[in-house]
């Protein structure tokens, strides 16, 4: 990873509804993003029940980030506990890619994901991950 820094390129948005974290994010997004998102999210901790929360990332435009912007996304990821993730890539310019680049992401730090293109569908398998026993 380069030890240059730069501005953080992409949108984020948070929000927290009985343990379901809501991430919405506009790309394309640098290390710098990600970086920004850790910390902003960790803010979110106090909020949930750290043993039992899903998350939704909802993707906009663009989706996609730098390699070594997924390098470190993928190893924040292998750091949480999340139960699942729902990603919905309707709103993204280029959903194939994207979906197989977070696939690659959240495989390898072994998080259970499923992608989706409607948001109600997603909430409803993650309140069922969430109701699921260890």
């Amino acid at each position: 990873m380069s030890s240059a820094n730069f501005t953080p390129h992409g949108m984020l948005q948070i929000s927290v509804d009985n343990n379901l974290v809501t991430i919405e994010i506009e790309g394309p997004c640098n290390a710098e993003f990600f970086q920004l998102m850790t910390a902003k999210l960790s803010g979110v901790r106090e909020q949930i029940d750290l043993n039992n929360y899903t998350a939704l990332i909802v993707l906009h435009g663009e989706a996609l980030a730098t390699p070594d912007a997924m390098e470190y996304f993928t190893s924040y990821l292998k750091t949480i506990s999340v139960k699942a993730v729902a990603l919905n890539l309707a709103l993204t310019s280029t959903p194939s890619t994207t979906e197989q680049v977070c696939q690659r992401a959240y495989r390898e730090a072994g998080i259970n994901h499923q992608f989706f293109t409607d948001n109600s569908k997603a909430i409803k398998w993650l309140r069922q991950c969430m109701q699921a026993e260890n």
